[in-house]
């Protein structure tokens, strides 16, 4: 077994919570009804941020409960994408964290004018986030784990599926560990001989659940209420969100044709694109609905519809303007 894998045998109980994704009335909720002391352990499995509207404030949340019993913080696929857009917001990687329900982050670090700014310690809090955690007979992950055995398995090389993988629901292979999770919604906690998923989909109207490992005993909070989309806004302009620049690739689908663009920029709620094949016909016209996928190849890919809302002709090619109406992603 390669790779840092901090060990520890708890005295009191411990816990296991599902993705939080920004939903900070239901954490404090629920660590309200878990019986917390200095001996108790809480193992977060990822993705605090993105899509709810209090991502700042999990994460202050986080940085209190810490005072009062074991944290521990595993780094969840939108983590990884906030990473990326810190340390690029131009890149394609950075793009993908908007279009995963980045923007709704950083609204909640902006103030009125739409200026986001990030404590010094929220920023060292993502940094300094774990891939894994082994305790009592568990392997802890954000999303899972390849099926070798976990002596061979090499945290680094194994990143992406530790982050991103959705095969565990279903894997008949058994791991010396018990592997808990979360990344896969589910109505209930999945609770198989080989795996635990604790993601029950608070964002999505579900629940947010913490399981005592030693008991399997199941605390949860159903969602409080669902808000409007929330997206970083400047109150000095007409739009809905603020345009990010950076070049992503876009697949439109038209008249049953696959056309590839470009961003020239773009927000979680629209996009302005570069046709990169412009000889192809038929041109697209204004009104004209459209569906296709953001982003590379790869799993925070973004599915969207929407309507082409204004048509440019430039020097290389014909421009448009895109307006998403709905979107999945990651």
């Amino acid at each position: 077994m390669t790779g840092s894998r901090p060990k520890k045998g708890p005295g009191g109980p411990v816990f296991a919570i599902g993705d939080v994704h920004g939903c900070a009335t239901e954490l404090r909720l629920l660590l309200e009804r878990l019986p917390l002391t200095p001996e108790t352990t809480l193992i977060f499995v990822g993705d605090y941020i993105d899509r709810g509207p209090q991502s700042r404030d999990v994460i202050d949340t986080l940085l209190e409960v810490r005072e009062r019993c074991t944290l521990v913080a595993l780094l969840g696929n939108h983590e990884a994408m906030f990473l990326e857009f810190l340390g690029d917001p131009q890149s394609r990687a950075a793009g993908m964290f908007i279009y995963n329900g980045g923007s709704c982050t950083l609204a909640s670090y902006a103030d009125e004018l739409g200026d986001y700014r990030l404590p010094p310690e929220h920023v060292a809090f993502v940094r300094e986030l774990k891939l894994c955690h082994e305790v009592l007979d568990c392997f802890c992950v954000h999303a899972g784990v390849p099926p070798l055995p976990l002596e061979e398995l090499d945290v680094e090389q194994w990143r992406d599926e530790l982050l991103w993988t959705r095969e565990m629901t279903g894997s008949g292979y058994r791991w010396s560990k018990v592997i808990v999770h979360g990344h896969c919604q589910r109505p209930e906690p999945e609770l198989e001989p080989n795996h635990v998923n604790v993601d029950t989909g608070c964002v999505y109207d579900g629940k947010l659940t913490a399981l005592e490992l030693r008991t399997r005993e199941v605390y949860s909070v159903p969602r409080q209420a669902r808000e409007p989309p929330r997206y970083l806004r400047d109150i000095r302009s007409r739009r809905r969100a603020i345009r990010f620049q950076g070049s992503i690739p876009v697949c439109l689908v038209a008249n049953n044709k696959a056309l590839h663009c470009l961003t020239v920029n773009y927000s979680e709620v629209g996009m302005y694109l570069r046709w990169l094949t412009p000889s192809v016909s038929p041109k697209l016209e204004v009104g004209q609905r459209v569906t296709g996928i953001i982003g590379a190849a790869g799993p925070a890919q973004v599915r969207f519809w929407g309507h082409i809302v204004r048509c440019d002709e430039g020097p290389e090619g014909p421009y448009y303007a895109v307006t998403i109406e709905a979107a999945t992603g990651c």
